[in-house]
């Protein structure tokens, strides 16, 4: 793109889709590599007060619902190529070289490399599962199967899935790494019913729009065995549903919105998930490191991908530690457990108590109480009748 091009496009963007649109995709189709330090400084250092409040408020709020309304009708795995399916060699030249992990690492001190801070993320996210090594296990947007890889390696036994859209990373996983993973779109497939002990993911619920938030936790819920677990890593909105860096996203991920957090919790509460555990943790220093990579070795990068998709990682890693910065998102890590969880358990030991007893008082009394639990809203303001579970059936027959 030459000059005149580049400025027109420029005055374009600056006009429909904002200042912030504007800088980002004008820096992106800079015609030399962005110099490192100056491109961290330009979106990391104090702007003048005008400037922050025309890159953050314009275009309007309906102007750019309007936009970001329309490029929600696309299908989630065009947006997913065009991030993830760039190359599988360039993304090793900035992630973590033993996973491969695309998402927030945990440092426990400056002194961890980026190897160890995703090591520690592993085995925080481990720790959340709860895991004995034998349950069944589903990864949502395993990416190049970072998770799966680090519980075989820590010797977990029971069988392991994972889902991804990205032809890249399915490549990778399956010849790579001998995973067992489909190309799967976790948020429009159905699921099978309840087989799962254990299901999670780290960085995907990125991808779910707003309007598909309630259904994809009543199917993870409805996917998990009794007292099953749901583990989630994200990062969503604060404050804003429809922030101006919701537009400027669009760049480096189209047709994907970012869900407020309290949407989350109220959509997975509404299907009855009992939140157990929910924490934030900071990205900045995981996206300093995949920038601070990806420069080192820019040579191999623009050979790999061209200037053009070097730009635009380039631009993207500040933007998004500026992102974090001004706490417009925050990272989560979240448990959800089956709320009906505690009531089965112990029914389920009386029931077996009284069949061990051959009690023909205790077996009618507990029966009858599990009968009351089965079909008890379980605060969850919707009829009971909507969930019914294998295990209910086949006691019934």
């Amino acid at each position: 793109m030459n000059n005149l091009k580049r400025f027109a496009q420029f005055a374009s963007d600056l006009v429909e889709r904002g200042l912030l649109y504007a800088i980002a995709n004008y820096r992106i189709h800079s015609p030399r590599p962005l110099d490192p330090l100056e491109n961290w400084r330009f979106w990391n250092e104090p702007k003048p007060g005008w400037l922050e409040s025309l890159m953050r408020t314009y275009p309007p709020e309906s102007r750019r619902r309007q936009y970001l309304d329309s490029m929600l009708t696309q299908d989630h795995s065009k947006g997913i190529e065009a991030h993830y399916d760039v190359s599988n060699e360039f993304y090793a030249l900035f992630l973590d070289t033993k996973y491969k992990f695309y998402t927030c690492a945990e440092f426990l001190n400056e002194r961890d490399t980026l190897e160890e801070a995703q090591t520690n993320k592993a085995e925080y996210l481990r720790a959340l599962l709860k895991l004995d090594g034998h349950e069944k296990v589903l990864d949502l947007g395993c990416g190049w199967g970072g998770m799966l890889k680090y519980l075989q390696d820590t010797g977990h036994r029971g069988e392991l899935t994972g889902f991804t859209l990205s032809k890249e990373q399915l490549t990778y996983d399956r010849q790579k790494l001998g995973l067992n993973v489909s190309l799967t779109n976790f948020i429009t497939a159905p699921f099978e019913h309840a087989p799962y002990d254990r299901i999670f993911s780290i960085g995907a619920l990125e991808h779910v729009r707003p309007s598909e938030l309630k259904g994809l936790y009543q199917k993870i819920y409805d996917a998990l065995v009794p007292g099953g677990l749901a583990v989630h890593q994200f990062f969503s909105f604060e404050h804003e549903s429809y922030p101006a860096s919701g537009v400027m996203l669009q760049l480096f991920f189209p047709g994907s919105l970012l869900v407020m957090h309290r949407s989350h919790i109220e959509a997975a509460e509404s299907v009855g998930f009992k939140i157990t555990h929910d924490s934030i943790h900071d990205y900045k220093p995981t996206i300093r490191a995949w920038y601070d990579r990806l420069v080192k070795n820019a040579e191999e990068s623009q050979a790999l991908v061209g200037l053009e998709i070097h730009n635009r990682y380039m631009t993207f890693f500040p933007i998004a530690w500026l992102f974090f910065q001004q706490k417009e998102a925050a990272l989560h890590r979240i448990v959800m457990e089956n709320e009906s969880s505690e009531y089965l358990t112990t029914i389920h030991y009386m029931c077996n108590t009284a069949i061990c007893l051959n009690n023909t008082i205790v077996l009618p009394i507990a029966s009858r109480i599990f009968a009351i639990v089965m079909y008890h809203p379980l605060r969850c303001n919707r009829p009971s009748t909507t969930r019914t579970h294998p295990v209910w059936t086949k006691e019934k027959n």
